[in-house]
């Protein structure tokens, strides 16, 4: 693997996105477990691990998609995500009486990344246009659970909701690993 070629960066990204996904749940799981009272500093040091994965990660798939030509414009996948996280914030909020957390914004970011970088990997030749269809399928599937999940959290029981706050973050967690070993398997 050539970690400085699309495939690489991808693959690094995904990689270390999942990394993220499981120090995220680590923290989810010290910070908001019902009658469970972590230390501060162990909560910060664990959210800071959390922040600095998902830097390191964004970078690397940044850096692989923007190596990547063909393919659908990013920007119009970009724009996407932006009108539909705007959609659901409205639908949610307004309409659903949902109060706003950050997960909306991580659950539909996360899916436009993952489709950009779906897109990437068939612009230079990683998938066929059937993988990269049926992975952004996968991909927006997840979202859409994820979805469920933070609609839900604040209609069930205390004990309840911590676990449906780690579902998503199990969810990408599976979908970017069954990605990269998609990709480490060369299969089109």
């Amino acid at each position: 693997m050539d970690w400085g070629s699309v495939q690489g960066k991808i693959l690094a990204g995904n990689l270390l996105f999942a990394a993220c996904c499981a120090v995220y749940l680590i923290w989810w799981s010290v910070a908001f477990r019902p009658g469970y009272t972590a230390p501060m500093f162990i909560k910060g040091a664990l959210f800071m691990a959390t922040a600095v994965l998902g830097i390191l990660a964004l970078a690397q798939i940044i850096s692989g998609c923007s190596r990547s030509e063909g393919g659908l414009r990013f920007i119009v996948i970009i724009a996407a995500g932006a009108a539909v996280y705007m959609l659901l914030l409205v639908l949610t909020n307004v309409f659903m009486q949902r109060q706003v957390t950050t997960e909306l914004m991580l659950i539909v970011f996360w899916a436009c990344m993952e489709v950009c970088a779906c897109n990437a990997l068939y612009a230079a030749g990683t998938f066929t246009g059937r993988a990269f269809f049926v992975i952004a399928a996968i991909v927006l599937a997840a979202a859409a659970a994820g979805m469920i999940c933070y609609l839900k959290y604040y209609d069930l029981p205390p004990m309840t909701a911590f676990y449906d706050g780690m579902v998503p973050l199990i969810l990408f967690t599976l979908v970017m690993l069954g990605i990269s070993g998609y990709q480490l398997l060369g299969t089109r």
